[in-house]
């Protein structure tokens, strides 16, 4: 570690650009260079937006999100006696450069530029230290709608940035659910590997697992199971993830859940069984798996 910048960075290791030193030796110098300097805040904005012709590669998340952090952190050193907010007080600049990208500098235009996959434009709301926490008309924060859009890069920068993983909408739906939904297992990974509960129930009791069981993402279902998604937790009204998947047809998340030890005999609240369900919808391969008597008899 540069001894000098560390100390200029309060000595907080969090604050060190370790990515940045190792793989990226040239902007990390030149970071040093500037740190004093009134010429660091302009440096960093300009890391973070590619002003050219839109062909620079950018920095992967990691190393993005050390640029985000360092860039706040400087503006909060310069600005620590100002009470007022990010949406309320950015550099003109910055405002600028936003609205040369198409979008305002306000909550809306965050979602925005998280829903037209903008990297630039979302690393430029990143840099200003925004609230991540906003929400769009469904109640979704930009940590929801990564999630959902299966954007892993986005929703990893959001993560370090400080989105809050337990964030959740008005019917109790985190972004580990929306990721479920969709079946996208590698941002799926990446929400438990950072500390997403594979068991928080929304509140009407479903799970990630029946998310994704429900349409048919094995993939997904495999993934939560092997993290310690439940496969008997039943929602409110007693589904449970083989109700769904039997009554949609889907046969290989079917037997994946009995290989897992899910309880062929629950009865949502009507008193149907997975097997009555299959049987209704005409599954016949999954009515075969079901059926007492068949290969998967317990």
């Amino acid at each position: 570690m540069d001894a000098r910048l560390l100390m200029l960075l309060g000595n907080d290791k969090s604050l060190y650009p370790e990515v940045l030193e190792t793989r990226f030796s040239r902007v990390f110098n030149k970071i040093v260079e500037l740190i004093e300097t009134p010429h660091i805040d302009s440096y960093l904005q300009d890391l973070m937006v590619d002003k050219r012709t839109g062909d620079r590669a950018g920095f992967p998340p990691e190393a993005a999100a050390e640029i985000i952090r360092l860039s706040n952190y400087l503006d909060r050193l310069h600005n620590a006696d100002k009470k007022v907010g990010a949406w309320d007080d950015v550099p003109e600049y910055k405002r600028h450069e936003l609205e040369r990208l198409g979008y305002d500098f306000t909550p809306g235009g965050l979602i925005k530029s998280i829903e037209e996959n903008n990297q630039n434009a979302v690393h430029e709301f990143l840099s200003c230290g925004v609230d991540l926490e906003v929400r769009d008309e469904r109640h979704w924060t930009p940590l929801m709608i990564s999630s959902f859009n299966g954007n892993e890069e986005f929703a990893l920068l959001l993560i370090k940035c400080g989105a809050k993983i337990t964030a959740s909408d008005k019917n109790g739906y985190n972004p580990l659910h929306w990721a479920s939904f969709n079946g996208y297992s590698n941002v799926v990974k990446l929400l438990i590997d950072k500390g997403a509960n594979p068991n928080e129930q929304s509140q009407f009791g479903w799970t990630a697992l029946m998310q994704a069981a429900t349409r048919g993402h094995l993939v997904a279902c495999a993934y939560l199971i092997l993290r310690g998604g439940d496969v008997n937790l039943a929602t409110v009204d007693g589904w449970t993830a083989l109700h769904k998947a039997a009554n949609n047809g889907h046969v290989q998340v079917v037997k994946l859940l009995l290989d897992k030890g899910a309880n062929r005999y629950a009865k949502y609240s009507d008193g149907r069984t997975a097997l009555d369900l299959a049987e209704r919808a005409g599954h016949q391969e999954i009515v075969a798996m079901l059926n007492p008597g068949g290969a998967y008899a317990v």
